[in-house]
This record gives C-alpha cells, sequence and structure tokens, in this order.
C-alpha cells in the first residue's frame, strides 16, 4: 500500500512540475487588447514554421487578405478573450486561433494544444509589421 501511494504522489508531483514549467519560455502573450492594437489595420510580413513567406492586411472591419505563395486567401479575424488571433477562411466553418507570444525581439504565433501537457507547436514568425495596406491585398 505504501508504494502505490508512493507512486501515485510522485505522479501527481511529476504532472505539477511538468504543468507549472511547460509553458515557462512562452510567457510574454499579449492580452486580447495588445493583440488587437499589434495588428488591426496593418499588415504583416510573416514566414511560417515551414519557411513559406506571406503578407497579410488586418483590416478594421474584421476581414483580412492573404498572399502567399502567390495565392490569395481571404476571409474573418478577430482576437478572442484569451488575446488569441483566430482566423476563419471564407467558405470554412471553423477557426484557426494561435497565441501571439513575444520571443526576444520577435512575434510568434503559436498552437496551444488543448491537453496541458502537449507542447505548444510554433506556427508563423512575424518578419515585419507595417501600418496600412501598401501592397493593396
Amino acid at each position: 500500500m505504501q508504494n502505490s501511494q508512493f507512486s501515485f504522489i510522485t505522479n501527481i508531483l511529476f504532472t505539477v512540475i511538468l504543468l507549472l514549467f511547460a509553458n515557462v519560455s512562452f510567457a510574454g502573450g499579449l492580452n486580447s487588447d495588445e493583440a488587437k492594437v499589434l495588428i488591426t489595420g496593418k499588415t504583416v510580413e510573416s514566414e511560417s514554421a515551414r519557411g513559406f513567406p506571406a503578407k497579410t492586411y488586418y483590416s478594421p472591419d474584421g476581414t483580412y487578405r492573404k498572399s502567399k505563395r502567390d495565392e490569395l486567401t481571404k476571409g474573418v479575424w478577430y482576437i478572442d478573450s484569451d488575446g488569441k488571433l483566430c482566423r476563419r477562411i471564407d467558405g470554412e466553418t471553423t477557426a484557426t486561433c494561435l497565441l501571439i507570444v513575444k520571443k526576444s525581439d520577435v512575434w510568434k504565433l503559436y498552437k496551444v494544444p488543448s491537453k496541458p501537457t502537449k507542447p505548444w507547436k510554433h506556427k508563423t514568425t512575424f518578419i515585419k509589421i507595417t501600418d496600412g495596406n501598401p501592397n493593396n491585398l
């Protein structure tokens, strides 16, 4: 009995430690107001985790236009209450939401899994943020 109690307590402690330290390096996620100020009415030049460049204009009216690999994607965007950037492509029913985190001097977008023990997945890095829509996206 003592051995199983020790094992149970050890497993709980391990889980707590994992949860406490799993996201320590990802501190710095924006709240919803900060995220809105960062991208509203701006064009973001970015690079996907796979190395593909893109340009996205986030219109103040809640629509976005994204140019990536000579393809134009349109949809709606919003910032949820957790500060995640959510985008839904026209014609799709669900949005993809990514947390905006500052790592060193760079903004990165991460997919946060529903299970807290799973690692965050880096999806995109913001390279440059420009006021307006200079590329007429």
